[in-house]
Order: structure tokens, then C-alpha cells, then sequence
């Protein structure tokens, strides 16, 4: 059963391979020590600079929403008059309607008191 091997994975990332009756182990811990050490700090940065990645993507997309937001009342305030000029023109219609038809009953009872 002395046969084995202990696999112990690094925070870096690789494998050592153990033998049970190798002194290694408390090698192992010093170099694991000394890893975690730049490791931690060289984490610590990694962490940092994400987290201000992240904080900058957020205030990308917190100014894309307001411009969003900006081109969306721009687009209502057109809307607005848009609405305004249909309204306007749909009362120029009626009013010229009602006097197109003014008009044609004029010309109906010009055409009725000449054939009288």
C-alpha cells in the first residue's frame, strides 16, 4: 500500500505529485506560504482592477440610459407636434369641407332659381 501518490493541487494552479513517505509536505506548506503571499497581493489587484472594470461599465450603461432616456423626449416632444399639426390640419379640412358644402348648396339654389 506504500505504492500511492498524493495529488495536491497549488493555489496557482499546478499539481505536485506526494509520496507518502516524502518529507515534502512541510516544503510544500513553504512554498504554499510564500505563494499565498503574492499570490493574495497579485489577486488583490486582479480583484481591483475588475471591480473598476465593472464600475466602468456601469457608468457607461447608466449614460447610455440617460442619453436613452434624453432621445426618448426628444422623440415625444416631435411626437407632440406632430399631433399638433395633424390636429391643425384635420381642422382646416373640416372647415373647408363645411365650405365646400356652403358652396355647393349656393350653387344649387343659383342653379334652381335659374331654371325657375
Amino acid at each position: 500500500m506504500d505504492n500511492y501518490e498524493i495529488n495536491i493541487l497549488r493555489r496557482g494552479g499546478n499539481w505536485k505529485k506526494v509520496k507518502p513517505n516524502d518529507l515534502i509536505i512541510d516544503e510544500i506548506d513553504n512554498e504554499l506560504k510564500k505563494d499565498d503571499v503574492l499570490d493574495y497581493s497579485k489577486s488583490d489587484q486582479d480583484f481591483l482592477s475588475y471591480v473598476t472594470r465593472v464600475d466602468a461599465i456601469i457608468s457607461k450603461l447608466e449614460s447610455l440610459e440617460n442619453e436613452k432616456n434624453n432621445l426618448k423626449e426628444e422623440l415625444k416632444a416631435i411626437e407632440n407636434e406632430f399631433l399638433n399639426k395633424k390636429k391643425s390640419a384635420e381642422d382646416k379640412i373640416h372647415k373647408l369641407s363645411q365650405e365646400k358644402e356652403m358652396f355647393e348648396k349656393a350653387l344649387k339654389v343659383i342653379k334652381n332659381l335659374k331654371t325657375f
